[in-house]
């Protein structure tokens, strides 16, 4: 993560509260390894090589505020 994606993120928190964030950070650490792995095992990028990581935070912003509700209550269901 770069200074943009710290900066990105503290927007992220304002924009989504608290526990929206989490799920929206989880799943952009979660859709990023996912892509990165993926990436590298089809061998079109290197295991070194840097992945720009602004547009999964994007991603999972978008998700946990289209289903954060729903995201949560099944959380709470599995967890309880």
């Amino acid at each position: 993560m770069g200074l943009g994606d710290v900066k990105f993120a503290f927007f992220m928190g304002l924009f989504l509260g608290w526990p929206k964030i989490l799920f929206a950070f989880y799943l952009a650490f979660l859709i990023g390894g996912a892509v990165g792995g993926i990436m590298v095992l089809s061998k079109r990028s290197k295991f070194k090589e840097k992945i720009a990581f602004g547009p999964f935070l994007v991603l999972g912003t978008f998700i946990s505020w289209s289903f954060g509700n729903l995201l949560i209550r099944l959380a709470e269901r599995l967890l309880i």
